[in-house]
């Protein structure tokens, strides 16, 4: 009897995720609000999976080998993207000197919001890669908070999260009441606190995870993204917005999400495709969206069409170029290839 352990869900569930940030960019209805929980769910299953190994070692030198070898990963993904999106990044990188000038100050502040997108302004071409740079920068440092600041201290650490969680809240889902500035751009790494720890947690206490009743969790998972559907439209009806990058409910319905998706095993023979296209097309929208606002420029659909075509546009597009991908990838067998995905 196999008794492997595939984790099938949770590619299933990386790839409903990937579609769910395609959404929000395509400003899709309903599925936009929805969307917002998929990089909520990318920085908690990959943290997830990092602590996994990471726990097993019992040697320093282990440790930050392994560190090591998972940021390089990362450092490849972003790198070999960024080379497909340097016509972009050059028009982008014009413009933010065109507006802020050409000085040593203006070449600071292009590299921190390269680097922190401590000001939004996608001067690389490709504005999904705050995510991947985010990670980068958010694994090691738990890693050095968890460790030194907070001596290992599960809960000090997580009240540390919980409150700089609160902080983006604040200054997203709950913005219109807070009117805060904020000091922290939600579109950096910061953000990512509160899921790498539900990801050491969960990978922590995965035996236990695995107790948990399975109905129970699906139960558990319907009724809090109904709550956080909700959530969002009381919030607009308030005199926010309807799609929020962090709501109250944001974290606890992740959360829900992964265990679930931790417990659940279709029956699909391989779900090696779902792994690999989730992060091609989270990746690629980039370019699929620019060349799509560019032939709409052209057409000039109404915004219901526009979303519904835009959505559809990503999809097939990445779908197409990523057939192309693996086609090339299998006949110049080069290895750089797979960091791509």
């Amino acid at each position: 009897m196999n008794n492997r352990i595939t984790y099938k869900g949770i590619d299933c569930f990386k790839l409903l995720a990937a579609l769910g940030v395609v959404a929000i960019h395509s400003a899709l209805p309903f599925f936009e609000t929805i969307g917002r929980l998929g990089l909520p769910y990318f920085s908690t299953i990959t943290s997830f999976f990092f602590f996994k190994h990471y726990l097993k070692l019992h040697t320093k030198k282990k440790k930050i080998n392994y560190l090591k070898k998972f940021e390089l990963r990362l450092i490849w993904l972003y790198l070999l993207w960024q080379i497909l999106y340097i016509p972009l990044a050059i028009k982008n990188s014009k413009q933010f000197f065109i507006y802020n000038g050409f000085s040593f100050k203006s070449c600071l502040k292009y590299l921190f919001d390269l680097l922190f997108k401590l000001w939004p302004s996608n001067i690389n071409g490709w504005f999904p890669s705050w995510y991947i740079i985010g990670m980068i920068f958010a694994i090691p440092f738990s890693i050095i908070a968890y460790k030194y600041i907070f001596q290992r201290n599960n809960y000090l650490y997580g009240f540390f999260c919980i409150m700089v969680e609160f902080y983006f809240v604040l200054c997203s889902g709950l913005g219109f009441w807070a009117q805060l500035n904020p000091i922290i751009s939600p579109d950096s790494f910061p953000r990512f606190l509160i899921y790498i720890f539900f990801g050491f947690l969960l990978a922590k206490n995965l035996k236990v995870i695995r107790k948990f009743n399975f109905n129970t969790i699906l139960k558990s998972l319907v009724i809090f993204v109904v709550l956080f559907y909700l959530e969002n439209v009381v919030i607009k009806l308030l005199g926010g917005g309807l799609s929020n990058d962090e709501t109250i409910l944001t974290a606890p319905t992740s959360l829900i999400i992964v265990i679930f998706s931790i417990l659940y095993e279709p029956k699909i023979s391989s779900t090696i495709f779902f792994r690999q296209f989730s992060t091609f097309i989270y990746c690629f929208q980039a370019w699929a969206l620019a060349i799509f606002d560019y032939l709409n420029g052209y057409v000039h659909l109404n915004d219901f069409y526009s979303e519904i075509l835009k959505f559809s546009f990503v999809i097939i597009s990445s779908i197409i170029v990523f057939q192309f991908y693996k086609f090339i990838r299998s006949k110049t067998k080069w290895k750089l290839w797979n960091y791509m995905v």
